[in-house]
C-alpha cells in the first residue's frame, strides 16, 4: 500500500505507526523521542504559530503530550526491526485493537443475508426474451449507442437524495444491473452467446457501466447546473448527489464509523475526479462514449475471467474497433484520428486503475468484516464497491 488510512494527529501528514502511543508520523514519533526530556518542555511557543503543522518545539511537544504521548509507551526495537522495511500491522490499517482482530471468529456477529434471486430471475427473463424493439443501424456500435439512450436522464429535471440508506443502495444496483442488460442486447454478437455466459458477462461488467455512466452524466449535468455548486456534486441513476447536503446511512451494513465503511466501500472511487475532468476535456460524441463504455466492459471482463471468456471480449473489442475506424473514416473525415483514440484511452485506463489498483482495500474490509452484509450472489458484487 502506498497511502495510510490515517492521518498523523501530531502534525497531520500521513500517519506511519503508532508511536508512544499515539498514531503519528515517523518524524513526529523521533522528535517525541528526542524531546520529551529536553529543555523544550519547559519553554513556551516562540512563534506563535497558528497553523495546523507546527513548527514551534514547545508547541510541538506540547501537543504531543497533549495527544496522549508518553515515554511509558516507548517500543524498545521498533527501529532495529523498522529498519529491515517492517510492513506496518493489520491492526493499523483496520484501525481495530489486535486483541479483537485475532478473536475466534465463530464469536463475530453473524452476516445479514441479502437475497438477490429475484433480481437474477428477472435478468434471465429479459436475456431470454432480447431488446424491447427492434433497432436498425448501420453497424454494431451505431445499434449500442441507440441503445444506451435508454441511461440518459433529463439533468433539468433531476432529483436530489437526501439520505442514502439501504433501499436506495438496493435501488442503484437493481436499476444498472437490469439496464446493462437492456443495452448490451443490442449488441447481436452478444446475442448468439449461450445465457450462462450471457448471465456472467452481465454479473461481471454491471458496475463498470454503473461507473462509467455516473462520471459521463455528471459530466453533463455540471456543464448546465451553477458553477459554484457543480463540483460538490454527481449524478448516478437518474438522481443528483450533493456532497454537502446528503446523508449516508451505514448502520445497517456495518457496524464500524461511518469514514471507516466510506474507505472500504468507495475506495474504487479515488480516481473519479481525474475520470470526470478527462471526460470533460475530451468531450467525446455518442458514438465515442458507447465504445468507451463497450471497451472497458470487455477489458475488464477478459482481465478478471480470461479463458473463452477473454476470447469473447477480445473478439467483441474487434467488431466495435472495426465499427469505429468505420465511423471516423466515412462521417467524421477524419483519416488521422491515432491522437484522438488515445485520449479516449486514456480514460478507459483510469477507469481499469480505479478497479485493480483499489482491491486491496476491499480485500482488507472482507478479511475484517467491515461490512455485516451478506449478498446471496457475491460474484456479481465483485470489485463493485458493495460487496
Amino acid at each position: 500500500m502506498t497511502n495510510t488510512l490515517f492521518l498523523c494527529r501530531i502534525c497531520g501528514k500521513n500517519a506511519h505507526g503508532t508511536h508512544f502511543g499515539v498514531i503519528t508520523c515517523r518524524a513526529c514519533g523521533v522528535f517525541f523521542r528526542r524531546s520529551f526530556k529536553s529543555k523544550w518542555i519547559f519553554k513556551k511557543c516562540k512563534k506563535e504559530d497558528e497553523g495546523k503543522i507546527c513548527t514551534c518545539k514547545p508547541c510541538r511537544l506540547q501537543k504531543c503530550v497533549e495527544m496522549g504521548m508518553s515515554s511509558k509507551n516507548f517500543q524498545y526495537d521498533r527501529d532495529a526491526i523498522l529498519a529491515k522495511h517492517l510492513t506496518p500491522s493489520i491492526s493499523y490499517f483496520v484501525g481495530r485493537p489486535e486483541f479483537l482482530l485475532f478473536c475466534d471468529p465463530s464469536h463475530s456477529a453473524p452476516k445479514i443475508l441479502i437475497n438477490l434471486d429475484g433480481l437474477v430471475s428477472e435478468a434471465s427473463r429479459l436475456l431470454r426474451n432480447g431488446v424491447e424493439s427492434v433497432v436498425f443501424a448501420e453497424t454494431q456500435l451505431k445499434k449500442l449507442a441507440l441503445g444506451l439512450k435508454v441511461m440518459q436522464a433529463d439533468m433539468r429535471s433531476l432529483k436530489y437524495f437526501e439520505k442514502i440508506g439501504k433501499p436506495e443502495f438496493l435501488d442503484i444496483i437493481e436499476y444498472y444491473f437490469t439496464t446493462v442488460i437492456k443495452w448490451i442486447s443490442h449488441f447481436d454478437e452478444f446475442r448468439k452467446l449461450d445465457q450462462n455466459i450471457q448471465m456472467k458477462l452481465v454479473q461481471s461488467i454491471w458496475h463498470i457501466l454503473m461507473k462509467f455512466h455516473k462520471c459521463s452524466a455528471t459530466v453533463a449535468y455540471r456543464k448546465s447546473s451553477d458553477e459554484k455548486t457543480r463540483q460538490l456534486q454527481k449524478v448516478i441513476r437518474n438522481v443528483c448527489l450533493d456532497r454537502e447536503k446528503m446523508k449516508m446511512d451505514f448502520s445497517w451494513m456495518s457496524d464500524y464509523p461511518a469514514h471507516h465503511v466510506l474507505r472500504c466501500m468507495f475506495s474504487h472511487k479515488s480516481y473519479d475526479f481525474e475520470i470526470i475532468e478527462s471526460l470533460s476535456k475530451v468531450d467525446p460524441t455518442d458514438v465515442e462514449l458507447t465504445y468507451m463504455f463497450a471497451q472497458s466492459c470487455f477489458e475488464y471482463a477478459g482481465k478478471r475471467f480470461q479463458g473463452d471468456i477473454l476470447k469473447i471480449t477480445d473478439h467483441f473489442q474487434q467488431v466495435l474497433s472495426n465499427d469505429l475506424h468505420h465511423y471516423y473514416i466515412t462521417e467524421q473525415r477524419r483519416e488521422r484520428y491515432f491522437q484522438r483514440l488515445t485520449d479516449l484511452m486514456k480514460v478507459n485506463n483510469l477507469i481499469q486503475r480505479s478497479i485493480w489498483e483499489t482491491r486491496s482495500r476491499r480485500e482488507l474490509g472482507r478479511v475484517f468484516n467491515i461490512l455485516k452484509v451478506q449478498f446471496s450472489h457475491p460474484d456479481m458484487l465483485e470489485d463493485s464497491g458493495f460487496g
